[in-house]
């Protein structure tokens, strides 16, 4: 049975709360976007994982929906490919068969990013894997690039994603830094995200929206606007 925010006992009150979020969302201009768990795989062959996956993602849908968010990547519902199982090729062909079951507001709305591991998928491979296939787009994560570059360059790699973005619609990049760097401890893995983020960001000259992937959040963002972008946000 599918599980659906609008059979829970406080729906109504639900829907009230999230419509009124929604209002301070549109006054104040802020872009919403959401990354379900790792345990999102579209790649698998596993029946009870694929079904998992598309009750998940159908929730983050409907939560949307209930938001009044447009059914664009403006508001992305952003996740992996999650797994190679020794064969790329054929599970992005899954990955794509897959797609297909899931709901409009889903569909709509779903990104993928590169992986941090050069056993997992580059950006290079998710072009061709993916885009060319379904049309998502692919968000660019600086940080993951520098493990799985698929022999592009930073640049080469975030204009290959750049270039599957809606025109109207600014892309949406990763960014963070390594914890084993920030904390100049080698027992930490580097793949590790920082606390904060130390270096100014290269766009490239492009208009992104950057979401920072640091372990402090907003404490990391108003760092960042302090240091680099002389906002005082206090």
């Amino acid at each position: 049975s599918n599980y659906k925010i609008k059979d829970l006992n406080n729906y109504f009150e639900i829907k009230h709360y999230l419509n009124q979020a929604s209002k301070i969302i549109n006054k104040n201009k802020m872009r919403i976007t959401a990354h379900p768990g790792p345990f999102n795989i579209l790649a698998s062959s596993n029946n009870k994982v694929i079904n998992n996956t598309i009750k998940d993602l159908s929730v983050h849908g409907e939560f949307f929906d209930l938001m009044n968010f447009s059914h664009t990547v403006f508001n992305k519902i952003n996740i992996h490919v999650g797994a190679t199982y020794g064969d790329k090729k054929k599970s992005l062909k899954t990955f794509c068969k897959n797609f297909k079951q899931l709901p409009y507001n889903v569909q709509t709305r779903l990104t993928i990013e590169n992986d941090d591991r050069n056993s997992m998928y580059s950006i290079n491979d998710l072009y061709h894997g993916v885009y060319e296939e379904i049309g998502i787009p692919l968000v660019f994560d600086y940080h993951h690039h520098k493990f799985c570059s698929g022999n592009l360059s930073e640049k080469k790699a975030l204009e290959l994603a750049i270039s599957t973005w809606p025109k109207n619609i600014n892309p949406v990049v990763h960014y963070s830094e390594s914890r084993s760097v920030e904390k100049n401890d080698n027992n930490i893995k580097p793949q590790a995200h920082s606390d904060y983020i130390y270096n100014k960001i290269n766009t490239y000259g492009y208009n992104l929206d950057v979401m920072v992937e640091a372990k402090h959040k907003e404490l990391a963002v108003i760092k960042y606007k302090e240091t680099y972008l002389n906002e005082n946000l206090f």
